[in-house]
């Protein structure tokens, strides 16, 4: 049996059901649909995709955002699968003799990949942790792509690759559908067509499996939603001037808004990455003040502390003293590639995705669903295999 896993970046679940699609139409008749499923918090690509591949929450995996402040450090890009602190699906299935390939990923922990992409793949997390070199590839596109192109691979004639593989397990990122919400915002056409080209890239796929009459399940699902960002605030907008801590120094890097307070010294510190905010206090006791100060902004939606964050399943050393999000249709004026939509926040927009369940032996129906979490013990269930510890539980895809 060939069991894919079918990340649609970025894909909203209310835009997919829109698609009127052939393509579209016949996947879902083929279609277990689990609904309704939640990403985790924070609707972050890199959380969210750490969530899918580990089956355990951010305080497990360690991604509570894509970068994070320690008083001790400075400033940590944790945006690479290097920096998970739980296995992935694929670590734990290799062990078991489980052979994986991976097509258009860059998460690749685990994946039975040639030396000369693991090569690749090794360069690339000595980039990632160096901020002069990251930003100097986002100055050269073309070299960045053609690298993360090298690395990650393309899904580019994945019916072909994935039915002539002998590898039990693929995992499959088609980012397209993320992009074009990110440039033309989710109620776009543009959206919509990138995500019919990935319903179709499906239906190709599934047509090839069952030619070929493979024994195949397929996860179709997303690591977040998307929303509107219309509404542009800047960084000057979070200043705390009101309990003592005034904008020492903003930056972004990157692609994320880090905000320095305080006088002298830096007393306190927001990262934020899209629409999500983590703030960083030396003195633990302004963590009140410093709530109630970003409440009263207009344009904070939620904000999490102390046993909030944990009732979350985000409480990692790496957190922040204080965790949230911003209102719909908000984004930052210093985060380009949220030009008209993005994700990050407590909407239902962002937090709510697919999740189809395809498969030569699956009956088309509609379950009930909870979380992405769920997807790597349901294909440790479908394998057989020892019971491994997720925070996520298996659904049962053959009722």
């Amino acid at each position: 049996m060939k069991i894919i896993l079918y990340v649609m970046d970025g894909c909203q679940v209310d835009a997919l059901n829109r698609v009127d699609s052939s393509e579209a139409n016949e996947a879902k008749r083929k279609a277990l649909i689990v609904e309704p499923t939640s990403t985790i918090y924070p609707s972050l690509t890199g959380p969210g995709h750490a969530s899918i591949l580990t089956g355990v929450l951010p305080a497990k995996h360690g991604l509570i955002s894509h970068m994070y402040w320690d008083w001790g450090s400075g400033i940590h890009n944790i945006y690479s699968d290097q920096s998970f602190e739980a296995p992935t699906l694929f670590e734990l299935l290799s062990k078991r003799g489980f052979k994986s390939e991976g097509h258009g990923n860059y998460f690749r922990r685990g994946i039975t990949d040639p030396f000369s992409k693991k090569t690749l793949k090794w360069v690339a997390n000595r980039a990632e942790k160096s901020t002069f070199i990251t930003n100097t590839l986002e100055s050269m596109p073309g070299f960045e792509k053609f690298l993360k192109r090298s690395v990650a691979g393309t899904v580019e004639r994945l019916d072909e690759k994935v039915a002539d593989s002998n590898a039990p397990l693929h995992y499959v990122l088609d980012n397209r559908v993320d992009k074009a919400s990110h440039k033309h915002g989710p109620n776009s056409t543009d959206y919509s067509n990138a995500i019919q080209t990935a319903m179709a890239n499906l239906v190709g796929l599934i047509n090839a499996l069952e030619s070929r009459k493979q024994d195949y399940v397929i996860f179709v699902t997303s690591d977040h939603g998307h929303t509107t960002v219309d509404d542009k605030v800047n960084a000057a907008d979070l200043d705390l001037s009101e309990v003592g801590l005034p904008i020492k120094n903003s930056e972004v890097i990157n692609a994320n808004l880090i905000v320095e307070y305080g006088q002298s010294s830096t007393e306190a510190v927001a990262v934020v990455v899209s629409r999500h905010i983590q703030v960083y206090l030396k003195d633990k006791s302004k963590t009140a003040r410093v709530t109630e100060a970003l409440a009263k902004k207009r344009f904070v939606d939620k904000l999490l502390i102390g046993d909030q964050i944990a009732g979350t399943g985000v409480a990692n050393p790496r957190t922040g003293d204080i965790i949230g999000g911003f209102k719909d249709n908000v984004g930052f004026i210093e985060l380009p590639i949220g030009e008209k939509g993005d994700h990050g926040g407590f909407t239902e927009k962002e937090m709510l995705v697919p999740l189809w369940v395809i498969g030569s032996k699956v009956k088309p129906g509609t379950v009930h669903g909870e979380g992405t979490v769920d997807i790597a013990p349901t294909i440790f269930s479908l394998l057989k295999t020892d019971e491994a510890r997720f925070d996520g539980k298996p659904i049962n895809i053959h009722s």
